[in-house]
């Protein structure tokens, strides 16, 4: 079964001017006097609550086990796993989703290592286990009413995290999900089915992708939203999730397609603020030299290839290099009939180097045999695709 909305066809024109657009995000971090209570009861932090970008901040392991859930750090992918079984929140640092018993939820801000711990959004726990809070003179007071069911309660005997179901209970499950991706102008729900033993874990297929990646291995590199669980058959029973509506409803929402391009506009501001700096490192020249390597092209000659990343906001559509040549022992390997080792490549070839990308280049050394190392590399002039001309000074 297919579920459509037609709306959402806006979505991918919208990302194309998001990322021609420098947005206005608050970065500034700031540090809060705040006390956490959870049922009357303060949270004694190793390190203190913080805010950022607007966003309170609280320390991961202590929090998630003041709400009765077991603290899991998996350190291979940097991902905070808290769970009592029937709730399952998982965060994965620097992303700004996290997903709650498998659904997708965005984040004010990332989660973040501090000081040794790893911080999270507080209001995301607070929503997830369906608390409320209360924020006074620096006190924040949150109820956790474990007779009242979190909206993302699936009822089922499974823990759900981002990647991952494990069977909780005495016979073998066959657990049926969703995953929800935009495509070719729809967003288009897909159906899996997989069999998970008792006590055993079963992976989602596509389980690398993140809210907002693009699925490469799809015809169209469509975008993952998110998934959930539909149901599961247990001895030939089938037994609905309780939240499967609300989770199907909440990819659905225009909200929801609204905070995915808010979502694209920060990690594009954060891009922008990245590049910038490195811009700076790299002295204000435009390309930065990551790395050479020295080849041999089909006719035997020393060809170099040179690996740069543009590091401005404009696209560079041409510029010249030039670097030093040597042989094995260190040797000049000059120009014939000059003195010069002096090597300078000019970029012929059509291409457009977008800002922030990686690029290859090649240029045969035949004039310059038995180079094996270049040193010295300069570039000493920039073309942008706006006309523009950047030149060494």
């Amino acid at each position: 079964m297919k579920k459509v909305r037609k709306s959402i066809t806006a979505l991918m024109l919208a990302i194309a001017v998001v990322f021609t657009v420098i947005p206005a995000v608050a970065s500034a971090k700031t540090v809060q006097e705040q006390s956490v209570f959870v049922n009357g009861v303060k949270v004694k932090y190793a390190q203190a609550p913080l805010t950022i970008n607007g966003t309170t901040m609280v320390s991961a392991r202590e929090t998630i086990e003041a709400f009765g859930l077991g603290f899991t750090w998996d350190k291979a992918n940097k991902r905070v796993i808290g769970s009592n079984g029937e709730m399952t929140v998982t965060l994965v640092l620097g992303q700004y989703t996290g997903v709650v018993n498998g659904v997708s939820v965005f984040l004010g801000s990332p989660a973040v290592e501090r000081g040794g711990r790893i911080m999270v959004p507080l209001r995301f726990l607070v929503d997830s286990m369906g608390a409320s809070m209360e924020t006074k003179n620096g006190r924040i007071s949150i109820k956790d009413n474990s007779k009242s069911k979190s909206k993302y309660n699936t009822g089922l005997p499974l823990q759900i995290t981002n990647t991952y179901v494990k069977n909780l209970s005495k016979s073998t499950v066959v657990v049926h999900y969703v995953n929800y991706f935009f495509n070719d102008g729809e967003l288009v729900s897909e159906r899996y089915s997989m069999s998970v033993a008792k006590g055993k874990k079963g992976v989602f297929d596509s389980a690398a992708l993140a809210t907002g990646d693009y699925a490469t291995d799809y015809y169209g590199e469509p975008v993952f939203f998110g998934r959930t669980v539909e149901f599961v058959e247990i001895n030939g029973e089938e037994i609905e999730s309780n939240s499967f509506g609300f989770a199907e409803d909440s990819y659905y929402a225009d909200s929801f397609t609204d905070s995915m391009l808010e979502m694209y506009k920060r990690q594009l501001a954060e891009l922008k603020k990245e590049l910038k700096a490195e811009l700076v490192k790299n002295k204000n020249i435009p390309l930065k030299v990551n790395d050479w390597s020295i080849g041999r092209d089909d006719y035997g000659s020393s060809e170099v290839t040179l690996y740069l990343k543009n590091l401005t906001e404009k696209t560079v559509v041409g510029f010249d290099v030039s670097f030093s040549c040597f042989d094995a022992k260190g040797n000049k390997v000059n120009y014939p009939f000059t003195s010069s080792n002096r090597f300078t490549g000019l970029t012929k070839s059509q291409f457009k180097m977008e800002s922030g990308d990686y690029y290859w280049f090649k240029w045969s050394l035949s004039m310059f045999p038995n180079t094996t190392k270049i040193s010295n590399i300069t570039i000493d002039r920039v073309v942008y695709s706006d006309g523009t001309v950047w030149k060494r000074k």
